[in-house]
This record gives C-alpha cells, sequence and structure tokens, in this order.
C-alpha cells in the first residue's frame, strides 16, 4: 500500500515537474499573461464599486461584502486553474487520443487525467484574488482566528474541487459527443458571473438550481454568507461554510463516476 503510494506520488511529481518546465520556456508568454489577468479581475471588482455607488446595494450586499465575496471564488478559481485546467479541454483530448497512452500504464486514468498536467501560470490568477479578498476581509471586519482560518482553507479547496467536478461532468460529454467546448465555456462563463454576484439577485428557480443542480452557491455566496453573517433565507444543521468541502467530496465522486463511464465509450483516435 505505502509503496503504491510512493508511486503515485512520484508520478504525479513528475507530471508537475513537467509541465512547469514546458511552461517557463515562453517567458514572454508569462510576462503578457501577468498584465492581463490581474487588469481582467481588477476591471471587475471596479464594475461592482460603480454599480454599487451609482444605484444601490445588490440584494442587501454592500460594495465591502460583495468584494470579500467575489475574492472568495476568486480564491478557488485560481487553484483549479492550476490543478485542473485540464478539465475544461477533455473534447481535445479526446479527438487527439491522448487517453490512449493512459490506457496503457497500469494506474488509474482518473488519476492520471488529473495530475498529467499543473498550470503554473494559474498562480497569476490567484494574485487580483488575494488582492481583493484582502481588501473585502479588511472592509468588513473579517476575524482572523484559528477556526475561521480552517474554515477558509476548507471553503477554497471545496470551491476548487466543486468548480473542477462540474467541468469534468460537463467536458465528460465528448466521450459520447466528441465536442464539448461549448459546453465547458458555458459553464465557466456560468460560474464567473453567479460567484461574482450574490445568488439573491436571481430568480428563485434559478437559485434552487444553483444549490442543488449546479451546487455553485456553495463556492463563495454561502460560506461568505457565514462568514460574514448576511442574511440568505438557506439554512442547514451546521454551517454553509463547513458544507462547501462536503459538496466538493460529493461532486468530485460523481465526476469521477461519470468520467470512468465516457471512459467506456472512448474510441481512441482516429476512430
Amino acid at each position: 500500500m505505502v509503496t503504491a503510494i510512493r508511486y503515485h506520488v512520484s508520478v504525479a511529481y513528475f507530471f508537475a515537474k513537467l509541465a512547469v518546465q514546458r511552461q517557463l520556456e515562453y517567458p514572454l508568454f508569462l510576462v503578457s499573461w501577468f498584465l492581463m489577468i490581474p487588469l481582467q479581475y481588477i476591471s471587475g471588482v471596479w464594475v461592482l464599486k460603480l454599480m454599487v455607488e451609482q444605484f444601490q446595494a445588490l440584494a442587501g450586499w454592500t460594495f465591502p461584502q460583495l468584494a470579500f465575496l467575489y475574492g472568495l471564488g476568486l480564491l478557488s478559481h485560481g487553484l483549479s486553474v492550476i490543478f485542473f485546467i485540464q478539465t475544461w479541454h477533455i473534447d481535445n483530448m479526446v479527438i487527439r487520443g491522448d487517453f490512449d497512452r493512459m490506457l496503457l500504464r497500469p494506474m488509474n486514468v482518473f488519476f492520471q487525467f488529473v495530475v498529467n498536467y499543473v498550470n503554473f501560470i494559474g498562480i497569476i490568477d490567484l494574485i487580483p484574488g488575494f488582492l481583493i479578498f484582502f481588501y473585502g476581509c479588511a472592509q468588513v471586519g473579517f476575524e482572523w482566528t484559528l477556526v475561521n482560518v480552517l474554515k477558509l482553507a476548507a471553503v477554497v479547496i471545496g470551491g476548487m474541487f466543486i468548480r473542477a467536478s462540474i467541468c469534468t461532468i460537463m467536458g465528460s460529454a465528448a466521450f459520447w459527443t466528441k465536442r464539448s467546448g461549448s459546453l465547458i465555456s458555458l459553464t465557466l462563463a456560468t460560474m464567473e458571473r453567479t460567484t461574482m454576484y450574490p445568488l439573491s439577485v436571481y430568480p428563485k428557480v434559478i437559485q434552487l438550481a444553483l444549490t442543488f443542480i449546479l451546487p455553485i452557491g456553495f463556492i463563495s455566496f454561502y460560506p461568505a454568507t457565514d462568514f460574514i453573517g448576511q442574511e440568505d433565507g438557506f439554512t442547514l444543521p451546521v454551517g454553509l461554510a463547513i458544507w462547501t468541502p462536503i459538496v466538493g467530496i460529493v461532486t468530485f465522486a460523481v465526476s469521477h463516476f461519470i468520467f470512468q463511464s465516457g471512459l467506456k465509450r472512448y474510441e481512441s483516435a482516429g476512430s
């Protein structure tokens, strides 16, 4: 058992090292990405500020609360871009036959798929996330107690797994249809918009869908309401922030099942 774990860890490390080395071959690309990504997200929070100042609070959420919400969502987004960006490109992997060599290795294909690429450039996505989140924390008076720090870490990791799971589920449609790029684009756009604004601005049917069908609300909205004490009209037996890692584990298990089911339909390249 220990030998198997060491082997899988060494394989994951090898794939990560190889991916980082490939990305560092183009330093100018890194520079352009470093300028573009922070500008994109900082302009997004600036739009939120203008909306609140020119009109009114969004469903009772002030700008500092929105900054906290937006920043919290960006943290899990940044981690998912680093560790799970391959879930966005399952259709390309199906068409190119990338799963052929994974099937030949004496290792779980889903594990290989998950660890085969680490997007080092995704660290840049975390920079504006940290800036916006810490600004929001300062404005709403977030208490940096040990309990809150542990809950925050669990929420960010859980949110990362929810994002990765949803993309894996949607991307796995390629095993049946050969194409899922449009579905992934729609999914990413939906997650970007619905983690930027409080769910309470949407109709009830949308809120229910984003809670029980696609649990995007657990990425940032529900844990944010827990952290800052904002009323959302939704209660669970324990604090809402605790449910994010639980939902993350459940959705990841579901994504694994769907991926494995789709893999049975995989027809290899050129077929």
